[in-house]
């Protein structure tokens, strides 16, 4: 072969091969600033194509992070960490920022010894601000970073994600509570997804709905299409369409979080990238804090996610085809503890079984399809519901209050021990009440 023909067959090579992807060429935030905006989408998929094939070798949380996929691109093309923060709710639907800060080639090692961990952590990288591993926890740890910026005379921005089930906690309120009167420029990001691990419960997931199905809003649309057709005719009421179709509402009102001082924008489509991109900056630019409501898909873009979205939120290993996991080979304590109470509680009807946003998990699914009168889910509320198990015993004597490990049930051990023992069957308990009672009787100094 001469010289010529091997350039030619070089070529030809080249030509043929498969195109390299996008995303090997990201290996820092601004390499998403550097891709043009229409190829953006492609980006998207490369990702989600990467995450349901790595997890399903190594597992993990799945479903969020098909869902977080547009959110993140636009976060990172807006705004330049680690100097500006990302402050994200449980930090589980963090893969796709961990991809984009330099830890793709080790992606592989998700959740396996020595390799990347399945939350953020700081230790990790410096992109990481802030690691956390339950819910409720992004809002008050964000609202401390601000008023640090404020104190030491910063300007960089502080971006809280958090889903919708982080809102069925009461610490977020507790922080919301305080975002006025504490700093001005904090974003806050409601990823709605209608699920956190379990189906969303409670009022608030029932107002969250109201709002993106708001008469207010049908009411102004209809008012705004016969304004713009008496204005601009037909031709006007096409492009307002499309205007309309890209800002997927923003004028609904949302009394909840203005009263509580932060303006709200949305809802808006979560998964529309040139959208997000023009709403985070303008964001950015607003000198009061704020709440941007986006409506997101859990386990878009992979079918088997869609239709189980809590098996999906995290598993271990599965076949990308169906989505199918291997059988257990033995059942795990948490069945058996289910099924176990449920057989129980046929002879008890006095027990009563309780769960914060984790039926499967704990296994009182199996409970609650036996008995679901005396079935409750909570949400992600662990106090709680660990102060609602004891008023139930006060009345009913028997309550299996399931929380998922130990660092959960820390947070309920003292209303507990203070509440469901009796003094007369404990000791220590009653010597202690005793301690308190003589305290409180004691005459008061006269210093």
């Amino acid at each position: 072969m001469t010289k010529s023909n091997s350039s030619d067959s070089s070529q030809i090579a080249e030509a043929t091969a498969a195109p390299k992807r996008l995303l090997d060429g990201i290996r820092s935030p601004p390499d998403i600033k550097a891709l043009r905006e229409q190829d953006l989408p492609q980006l998207a998929q490369e990702v989600r194509d990467e995450l349901i094939k790595v997890l399903s070798q190594t597992g993990g949380h799945l479903g969020p992070n098909l869902g977080v996929v547009e959110l993140t691109i636009a976060l990172h093309r807006v705004f330049d960490t680690p100097r500006d923060r990302f402050v994200m709710d449980v930090s589980h639907q963090g893969y796709v920022h961990k991809i984009f800060t330099g830890r793709l080639d080790r992606f592989h090692t998700m959740r396996q010894f020595g390799g990347l961990n399945g939350f953020l952590l700081r230790t990790e990288s410096e992109h990481d601000c802030y690691g956390a591993g339950h819910a409720g926890t992004a809002l008050s740890a964000a609202l401390g970073m601000a008023v640090g910026r404020d104190l030491r005379g910063g300007d960089e921005n502080i971006v809280v994600v958090a889903g919708d089930a982080a809102f069925t906690c009461g610490i977020s309120y507790e922080a919301l509570n305080n975002v006025k009167a504490h700093t001005k420029r904090f974003i806050v990001v409601l990823n709605d997804n209608e699920w956190s691990i379990a189906k969303n419960v409670g009022a608030i997931a029932n107002y969250f709905n109201r709002i993106v199905t708001s008469e207010t809003y049908a009411h102004l649309h209809d008012k705004a299409r016969d304004f713009v057709g008496w204005i601009l005719g037909k031709t006007g009421v096409q492009f307002a369409h499309k205007v309309e179709e890209s800002v997927k509402g923003l004028i609904v009102p949302s009394v909840i979080f203005e009263e509580l001082g932060l303006r709200y924008y949305g809802p808006i489509d979560g998964h529309d990238i040139p959208l997000l991109i023009r709403t985070f900056e303008f964001l950015k630019t607003q000198d009061e804090p704020v709440l941007l409501h986006i409506l997101t898909k859990k386990g878009k873009g992979y079918e088997p996610a869609i239709k189980q979205p809590d098996k999906f939120h995290g598993l271990g290993k599965y076949k990308i085809d169906s989505g199918e996991t291997a059988p257990a080979p033995t059942p795990t304590y948490s069945e058996i503890i289910g099924k176990t109470l449920a057989k129980f509680a046929d002879n008890n009807q006095k027990l009563v079984a309780i769960t914060a946003a984790m039926p499967s998990g704990t296994g009182l699914s199996h409970f609650a399809k036996a008995h679901p009168t005396r079935y409750f889910d909570v949400g992600i509320a662990e106090e709680h519901a660990a102060l609602f198990a004891c008023g139930i015993a006060t009345r009913c004597g028997r309550v299996r209050c399931s929380t998922v490990s130990g660092k959960f049930t820390l947070r309920v051990t003292l209303p507990f021990s203070n509440n469901c023992s009796s003094p007369s069957k404990y000791p220590s308990q009653r010597a202690a009440s005793s301690q308190l009672e003589r305290m409180n009787s004691r005459p008061k100094s006269s210093s």
